[in-house]
């Protein structure tokens, strides 16, 4: 492995690990990102699941769907996996003897081969463990808010506001990080072309999710809702 290869697996290493704690403290902007304002609306929620007239039905329905498209995206990250741990057991340079990767890739070894094919399962296994995450959180959460007094009993809004939030923001999170798994499983499968190209998808998909959570129609959305709130 050359230095370049070694200088592009390092540096989308360093982007893929620390690019969620940072997104989670609201960086590139602090004051207006999706994952601050989404913090403030979702307590928002929840003290309106606690004063509102109806019962929680239609919130159940919301978390219920939420579960779905969690197990949807964990069952289909699985798949994938199963799927590339037959490439791990492939001739390195089948396939590559036409076509886009012919033009600029070199011919591998087998385990500089298998390499990239892990790193794109590590991407794909990360995105099924948050799923799989969000999936038992929110099943948390409904049961938190099954639990939660009724509009007839005495209780501390402020408390259990607090507290269903503590419960329902991580779950939702764990959610959103497995979707922005996908970018990075996208950026690594251009290491096939070469270590430039993989660099640039890197970029290219860093900027792509900053851009959507802090200067996007919905980004802007979600921070006029928040101001709203406050």
């Amino acid at each position: 492995m050359d230095f370049l290869n070694v200088a592009a697996i390092v540096f989308f290493l360093l982007v893929w690990v620390a690019l969620e704690p940072l997104m989670a403290m609201g960086w590139p902007r602090r004051n207006d990102s999706l994952s601050v304002d989404m913090v403030r609306i979702r307590a928002a929620w929840m003290r309106e699941v606690l004063t509102r007239d109806n019962n929680f039905i239609g919130d159940a329905a919301i978390l219920g769907h939420t579960i779905n498209s969690a197990s949807f995206f964990g069952s289909a990250n699985l798949i994938v996996i199963v799927g590339l741990s037959g490439a791990l057991f492939m001739e390195p340079n089948y396939g590559s003897g036409g076509g886009l990767i012919a033009l600029f890739a070199a011919q591998d070894p087998a385990w500089f081969f298998q390499c990239k094919v892990l790193l794109i399962m590590a991407t794909l296994l990360r995105g099924l463990s948050d799923f799989i995450w969000a999936v038992r959180q929110i099943n948390y959460c409904l049961a938190a808010i099954g639990a939660s007094p009724s509009r007839d009993e005495d209780r501390d809004i402020v408390s259990w506001t607090n507290a269903l939030t503590l419960v329902l923001n991580p779950a939702l999170r764990s959610f959103s990080v497995g979707v922005r798994s996908y970018y990075f499983t996208v950026a690594a499968a251009f290491w096939f072309i070469g270590p430039i190209p993989f660099i640039v998808a890197t970029i290219l998909s860093v900027g792509v999710l900053i851009w959507r959570q802090s200067w996007s129609d919905a980004a802007k959305g979600i921070m006029a809702i928040r101001r709203l709130l406050d």
